[in-house]
């Protein structure tokens, strides 16, 4: 029972032999959650700059066809500005990684290095998920969705994987998924820190305009 215990957790043994235990271990202590909070703070931001894009252009087009205020507001809410939950966007962003460690969990499949990565990181899987956002946002108006779809697509253009086309425009190049070589360590921790320092920064923001609580119990901005 212990050795089987063992080999679930330890799925990267063969790289790591016995140091991978400990390895697991670490992915899943406070250095997990600096090493996600890059691609966090990415998809929140490019996700909030493409909303308040969103909005500008829908506020142009009201001026230009002479629509009242009312329907002018009504027209934000159909593009997305003012509806996106910046917690949805939060999870979007870990969707490939969390889909990758189900896929390895349900398989049993052994990564080569800590750099492979798998079917949540290719087109197939996100490329369907952001066009249904796409459909939900323009049909009934729900950004949910979108949300979840867009701050995937951009964990992928931030990660290794983007230099990986075996794995990104998966299985065109065949059913191998092959590692991809990741950041320097010194680069990956100055992301870190700088994803950190976004956050505090945010965070310092919001509090000051006394919108910190509704942040957190809405995920609006």
């Amino acid at each position: 029972m212990i050795l089987n215990a063992r080999l679930c957790i330890d799925d990267n043994a063969r790289p790591f032999p016995r140091t991978g235990m400990q390895r697991r271990l670490d992915l899943s202590s406070p250095n997990r959650s600096m090493r996600s909070l890059p691609h966090i703070t990415i998809a929140c931001g490019a996700i909030w700059a493409g909303s308040r894009l969103l909005g500008a252009n829908g506020r142009d087009r009201a001026l230009i066809d002479g629509a009242t205020r009312e329907d002018s507001a009504e027209k934000r809410q159909v593009n997305g500005s003012g509806q996106t939950d910046y917690r949805l966007v939060a999870m979007g962003s870990l969707l490939p990684d969390l889909v990758d460690r189900a896929q390895r969990a349900a398989f049993r499949i052994r990564r080569s290095s800590p750099d492979q990565h798998f079917l949540g990181h290719t087109l197939l899987l996100n490329l369907p998920l952001l066009f249904a956002g796409i459909y939900f946002l323009r049909r009934h108006g729900d950004a949910k969705l979108l949300s979840v779809s867009g701050a995937a697509m951009t964990h992928l253009l931030v990660d290794p994987v983007i230099r990986s086309p075996a794995t990104l425009l998966w299985p065109l190049f065949g059913l191998e998924f092959p590692a991809a070589r990741g950041l320097s360590s010194r680069l990956t921790a100055l992301t870190q820190v700088a994803a950190a320092t976004t956050v505090a920064m945010t965070t310092v923001a919001l509090q000051r305009q006394n919108r910190l609580g509704q942040f957190i119990s809405s995920g609006r901005l």
